[in-house]
């Protein structure tokens, strides 16, 4: 019965359809595809054609009908489409006279005129502007489709004794409902009451996390799908857009059809398309909008207006994104995932991808707002995430869904779990979605246990190969816990190097957790690490390979960290670290050589980034968008007598981290670094400018990685001190568009370091300099000339300026490679 449910409802949908006729409306003399033209139907409201021309025609049961196209600056003229015709090709002819009209009969465009008052009156006819607050509700259908394929009769390999009717194009279903807050003071909240994904038993977020759902036509960037375009109501607009007046239409409330298209499209992204604006206050009635690049994105919305405050509020949005130029992955959980995957990337990753697309593939995202509650100032829960998902929003009755659903749930639908659970199973999707997550923060997960990948292989002057093995337990062991380390062997010194650590996890969601550890390992004289430092997975190491300073240590360690806000972690450690074997580095102290010593530090740490936004789920935070700054800081008190401790001092480390994103893909990077200590510092705790250098005389033996925060010219080992301030800048010019797989960036860098250092006597048997005249070094780098290669080319100029023009420049490559 199941299987004759599905096949009726399914055929009848489909035979419902079967009566759409494709076309497209052209110029008759180029054949140029004319971008919405109007097309009026009997007794029915008119449609545009897209931006290519296009469109679709539903004969609704009729043999025949007669429709009228129209175009500003053709003639208008009478087709009849039949039910025998399987596409139609409409022409249309130049009306010369009228053309001239449109374009030289006014020295001033008055679409212009149109688009200033409507920028004037954003004030009065964007809600955020025009209102104190206000909530409503939504209702949101994200799918992935095939409207290509035929249906077909398949199996249910999971199931042979069940045979489903799917389209098997059909790759992934969600649903939410949201509550949405707005007021003046803390701006707009997102509360997910409801959430459920076809096919999936647990959660699943990723679909919240892809910013599909775009910002408003009024906001001065328009920002959908991680990409930001020209608003075409921005303040500057008329400078990145031309505008054209195609019509007034005259409905209860007449509207201005205006065509807007790109002025700068190569220099700022921006959208094509219409929209109608009120003809008495230029408020959005509707907006239909297209733009064709690394995706094909479609985006239609619908306003209703509101007599009682005067204002157009957005009823319903369709977004489609189809496979596009290439370059952008369109996919919920990442392009070497075939499941929800309609465009991938070329990338290292995406080369070992075995399962292919269909190329026919779109995803459909439809919002429908509805129960808006105006010009009231609703009290947002205090809270810093930007969307909180109800601790209820997956366990929701079908009742809930019943009474929110505002779009039909079809047969085809219901189809699509039964399709997706099958797919998850046979093709692993979950343990696919667990790999990609896990290898995201360096790890890859084999049963209970996680390797870390960063363990297996490294290289450097002083260990020469470096081989081992580490990682940690995951859930499987245990979800309270987890137990790590890792053992490697340098060939090069042959010694081995090992850590055990365990986490106990006292609260998942604030990520709270107690951290023990004991580790013997080396480390870089004159580093200083960030304990909430922004994790970091690097396949290669830039500086890594050239350092052969290191101490060896060995270090006892206890720490607690604790999330405050999603925005605000900390760490507090207490530890007792024994330095020996520094080479022939002794340091001298009240009239006593330490060759080796223990330095027993407490040490507090904090990072905020205060404007990144989060998705709070009943699990986790999750990162939606990463703003900037970011501040990192941390301090360090080191305790002689305690707990075996030779020495007293404070460390100090202040990191500020800055990016201007500008429409036209450039950016530009500001990251300035101070350090600072007092007190008795043995060389190994004072604190380097990462330089990146080795000593060879030749340009060309100096080759290796540049660095995004390291001096290229600075030699290592060359500058120590204990008061120490870096600024680097970096400006990257917009890519240079060859094409869409070669699209080099051109970055000016430069950098600037200067420092101090007391009781240089104190450090025996090694020869630096301190910074006191200022460092200072000028770069260029060429980036991504061949996938993810480049050049980087650097020079030493200032108060360390060396006599010859090799000792002064730096060549090297740069990497830049997507996973």
């Amino acid at each position: 019965m199941r299987l004759v449910f599905t096949f009726v409802f399914i055929i009848t949908g489909f035979l419902a359809n079967a009566q759409q006729i494709p076309g497209k409306v052209i110029n008759a003399i180029t054949g140029e595809a004319l971008a919405y033209a109007k097309i009026s139907l009997p007794q029915d409201t008119p449609i545009l054609s897209k931006i290519d021309g296009s469109f679709q025609l539903n004969l609704n049961g009729k043999e025949s009908l007669k429709i009228s196209v129209s175009y500003l600056g053709f003639y208008t003229r009478e087709f009849t489409i039949s039910e025998k015709n399987k596409s139609v090709l409409l022409q249309l002819y130049p009306d010369y006279e009228k053309l001239n009209t449109v374009y030289i009969s006014s020295p001033r465009n008055p679409a212009n005129k149109l688009i200033e008052k409507a920028i004037e009156n954003r004030k009065i006819n964007d809600p955020k502007k025009a209102l104190e607050g206000f909530t409503h509700q939504s209702y949101s259908k994200f799918l992935i489709d095939n409207d290509k394929n035929p249906i077909q009769l398949a199996t249910d390999s999971t199931n042979s004794e069940i045979a489903t009717i799917v389209n098997t194009a059909r790759a992934y279903l969600s649903e939410k409902i949201t509550l949405h807050h707005f007021n003046q003071k803390q701006g707009n909240k997102e509360e997910v009451l409801g959430l459920k994904t076809a096919g999936f038993k647990e959660p699943v977020y990723e679909v919240l996390t892809m910013d599909i759902y775009p910002t408003s036509f009024y906001e001065d960037e328009y920002s959908i799908f991680k990409t930001e375009y020209a608003g075409p109501l921005a303040k500057n607009a008329l400078k990145n857009y031309e505008y054209r007046i195609l019509d007034t239409l005259n409905t209860t409330r007449p509207s201005y059809l205006v065509y807007f298209k790109p002025k700068r499209e190569k220099v700022v992204p921006g959208l094509e398309g219409v929209i109608y604006l009120d003809t008495v206050n230029y408020g959005i009635q509707k907006t239909e909008a297209r733009i064709i690049g690394e995706i094909d994105l479609e985006i239609h919305e619908d306003y209703e207006f509101n007599p009682s405050e005067e204002v157009w509020l957005l009823q319903k949005r369709d977004i489609k994104i189809r496979p596009g130029s290439g370059g952008k992955d369109i996919s919920v959980f990442g392009g070497n995932i075939f499941l929800g995957t309609i465009q991938r990337r070329l990338s290292i990753s995406s080369i070992f991808d075995n399962d292919p697309i269909d190329t026919n593939l779109y995803l459909d995202a439809t919002t429908v707002n509805y129960d808006y509650q105006l010009n009231l100032s609703p009290q947002i829960k205090e809270t810093s995430a930007k969307i909180v998902v109800d601790p209820k929003a997956n366990d929701r009755e079908p009742s809930f869904w019943s009474d929110n659903r505002k779009e039909p749930y079809t047969a085809k639908d219901q189809a699509t779990a039964i399709y997706v659970d099958s797919i998850i199973k046979t093709r692993n999707i979950e343990r696919k979605i667990q790999v990609k997550k896990a290898m995201a923060n360096g790890y890859y997960p084999l049963a209970f246990w996680d390797l870390e990948l960063s363990k297996l292989f490294k290289y450097n002057n002083f260990e020469g190969i470096r081989l081992g093995i580490g990682g940690k337990t995951n859930d499987h062991i245990s979800n309270k816990f987890n137990i790590g380390g890792y053992f490697v062997y340098g060939f090069g010194d042959q010694k081995a190097k090992y850590n055990i650590n365990t986490s106990i996890y006292l609260n998942k969601s604030t990520n709270t957790n107690l951290k023990l550890g004991y580790t013997r390992d080396i480390k870089e004289v004159g580093s200083f690490d960030y304990l909430k430092a922004p994790p970091k997975f690097y396949l290669i190491e830039p500086r890594f390979v050239n350092i052969n300073f290191f101490y060896n240590y060995k270090q006892y360690y206890a720490g607690l960290e604790h999330r405050i806000i999603p925005q605000l972690s900390s760490e507090i450690r207490f530890s007792q670290t024994k330095v020996f074997d520094v080479r022939d580095y002794v340091f001298l102290y009240n009239g006593k050589l330490y060759p080796e010593y223990t330095v027993s530090t407490a040490g507090i740490s904090f990072s905020w980034e205060p404007f990144n936004n989060y998705l709070k789920t009943p699990e986790s935070d999750i990162l939606i968008e990463r703003n900037y700054p970011r501040i990192t800081a941390q301090i360090d008190k080191g305790f002689a007598d305690v707990a075996e401790g030779d020495f007293n001092f404070l460390r100090t480390g202040l990191k500020l981290e800055y990016t201007i994103r500008r429409l036209n893909l450039s950016r530009t990077e500001f990251i300035i670094e101070g350090n600072y200590a007092t007190g008795t510092l043995p060389l190994t705790h004072t604190f380097h400018a990462y330089p990146n250098s080795s000593r060879q005389e030749a340009v060309l033996k100096r080759f290796s990685i540049a660095g995004k925060t390291s001096f290229e010219t600075m030699y290592y080992n060359e500058f120590y001190s204990d008061r120490l301030a870096m600024l680097h800048m970096r400006h990257q010019l917009r890519p240079i568009k060859f094409s869409s797989f070669f699209q080099p960036e051109i970055v000016l860098i430069s950098r600037h370091a200067i420092g101090d250092i007391g009781h240089k006597d104190r450090h025996q048997n090694i020869d630096f300099k301190s910074l006191d005249q200022g460092y200072s070094e000028v770069g260029l780098e060429i980036n991504k000339i061949i996938s993810g290669f480049g050049l980087s080319t650097a020079y030493r100029y200032g108060g360390y300026h060396l006599p010859g023009f090799s000792q002064n420049f730096a060549l090297k490559f740069t990497l830049n490679i997507k996973f």
